[in-house]
C-alpha cells in the first residue's frame, strides 16, 4: 500500500528471489479503511483459491489480475464477504507458532550452544 495525493495505492503479487517480478497494481481507493478492507479481502481470496505453498505472484498469474481486481475491488459486495471470513477466521487462528516454540516444549532448540566471549587485542 502506498499512499498517494489521491489516496492509496495497492500492489501485490511481487517476488525476490530465485523468481525476480515487481508489484501488480491491484488499484487506487480513497482511505485508509477502504484500503484494509481491499487487502484483507485479497488475502482471504488467496488463502481460499491458492494451491498448497502457491507463491502469491503464481497464484495471481494462473486467477489473472483482471479477476482479482473484479473480485476485492470491483465487487464490494464479494470484498465484504472475503473480509468478513477473514475477520471470522482470526477468532480461532492467532496463534504465533515461534512463540510456542520458544517458550513451549522445544524451548531448548532456542538456547545458544555455548557462551562466547571476546577479548581485545593485547589483554
Amino acid at each position: 500500500m502506498i499512499c498517494v495525493d489521491s489516496g492509496y495505492e495497492i500492489h501485490f503479487a511481487g517476488a525476490a528471489g530465485l523468481d525476480i517480478k515487481g508489484t501488480e497494481v491491484l488499484g487506487l481507493v480513497r482511505t485508509e479503511d477502504e484500503a484494509l478492507e481491499v487487502i484483507v479481502a485479497l488475502v482471504q481470496m488467496y488463502r481460499e483459491q491458492a494451491r498448497y505453498l502457491e507463491r502469491i505472484y503464481k497464484w495471481a498469474k494462473r486467477v489473472g489480475t483482471a479477476e482479482i481486481k473484479r473480485q476485492v475491488l470491483d465487487d464490494v459486495v464479494r470484498r465484504q464477504e472475503y473480509f468478513d471470513r477473514f475477520v471470522f477466521s482470526q477468532k480461532f487462528a492467532q496463534v504465533d507458532p515461534w512463540s510456542e516454540r520458544v517458550s513451549g516444549k522445544d524451548k531448548h532448540e532456542f538456547q545458544p550452544l555455548a557462551a562466547v566471549s571476546f577479548q581485545q587485542a593485547g589483554e
